[in-house]
């Protein structure tokens, strides 16, 4: 006759699986709480993430907003994008729908003969008007760059009320910068629609309609 083991004692293979039964819970307990604590962590980093974006757009809020009441909203988007995307070379151009012409509202750090080329809308500073969206050069592969495109980051479309009002060009980025980053590309959203508004007022302001 077999043995089942002695006293209350389970036999050698059921202790084994006994074992091998509490070794996988405990696996799955430790791999449960990895999980979660991988998903706080994410949880976190998204907050904080969000956090920073909207510490970066309340201050290009803010700096606008002020623009309005000192009249010096072409500065103001320069500095935007100077301290918070990270370019010092930045035009901004006025557009026309009824003829798709573009004049050239305010420049800063880019040399005349470039600021032309940006003003007859050829290449990128066109399709980002025609498309109405803006165009970023790391991301054109389907057509070649001209000259003056060549140190270009991105054309950012200036939209009021489903409307092109004009093209800001932003050029080379400063040398700590290796390229555009997630939140750059969201502030630039906000200027495509907050930018334009601005930008609009100062048109006003500067030409005011007559009655």
């Amino acid at each position: 006759m077999i043995g089942t083991g002695n006293g209350n004692h389970p036999p050698a293979e059921g202790r084994r699986r006994l074992r091998s039964r509490n070794g996988d819970s405990s696996i799955a307990a430790e791999t449960h709480e990895l999980r979660q604590q991988a998903h706080q962590l994410s949880l976190r980093d998204q907050i904080e993430r969000n956090h920073f974006l909207l510490k970066r757009l309340n201050a290009a809020s803010a700096r606008l907003i002020q623009a309005l009441d000192h009249g010096d909203v072409y500065p103001a988007i320069a500095e935007i994008i100077a301290n918070l995307v990270g370019s010092e070379e930045v035009a901004i151009f006025h557009y026309d729908s009824s003829d798709q012409s573009f004049s050239l509202a305010w420049s800063w750090g880019i040399d005349e003969e470039t600021l032309q080329q940006f003003a007859t809308g050829a290449g990128l500073t066109g399709r980002t008007a025609r498309h109405g969206a803006t165009q970023f050069r790391d991301r054109v592969t389907d057509i070649p760059l001209r000259q003056h495109e060549q140190n270009l980051t991105a054309c950012v479309v200036l939209k009021s009320s489903g409307e092109v009002v004009g093209v800001i060009a932003i050029l080379g980025l400063l040398p700590q910068k290796n390229g555009l980053e997630w939140s750059d590309f969201e502030l630039l959203k906000f200027l495509e629609t907050y930018g334009a508004v601005a930008v609009q007022f100062q048109k006003l302001r500067e030409n005011p309609v007559a009655p």
